[in-house]
């Protein structure tokens, strides 16, 4: 035995729910939300902008649900990599006289933060 629910699926207080075809049909054509929206306020449903707006997001996001359910997008094996990973150097040991900062600088000299970036030459 198989429900058949009599209202559409989503919220009950959904006033534009009843429309949503027209809505996107009247939006597909080129007419603007205002225009949409003062058509409904003609058969009596007073709703803003926004609203109608979700209503024409929530159908797109069911037809394309669908349609990429029924054709299901291809594997595409992953292309070369951008940037060669570099392990962390850890250079020679700071001495005891050396500051946090010059700790730091000698560090991100070591390991550039940009892996986009030339390694520089140690002289």
């Amino acid at each position: 035995m198989h429900l058949q629910p009599k209202r559409p699926p989503g919220r009950a207080d959904r006033k534009a729910a009843a429309y949503a075809a027209e809505i996107v049909r009247l939006r597909a054509e080129g007419y603007t939300y205002e225009a949409i929206r003062e058509a409904l306020g003609e058969v009596g449903i007073t709703l803003s902008e926004c609203a109608l707006r979700r209503e024409v997001r929530r159908h797109e996001k069911r037809t394309v649900g669908t349609a990429s359910d029924v054709h299901p997008t291809p594997q595409v094996p992953p292309g070369p990599r951008l940037y060669v990973e570099r392990p962390l150097t850890t250079g020679p040991p700071p001495s005891k006289d050396a500051t946090g900062r010059e700790i730091a600088a000698a560090f991100f000299d070591a390991n550039p933060s940009n892996p986009l970036l030339p390694i520089k030459e140690k002289s």
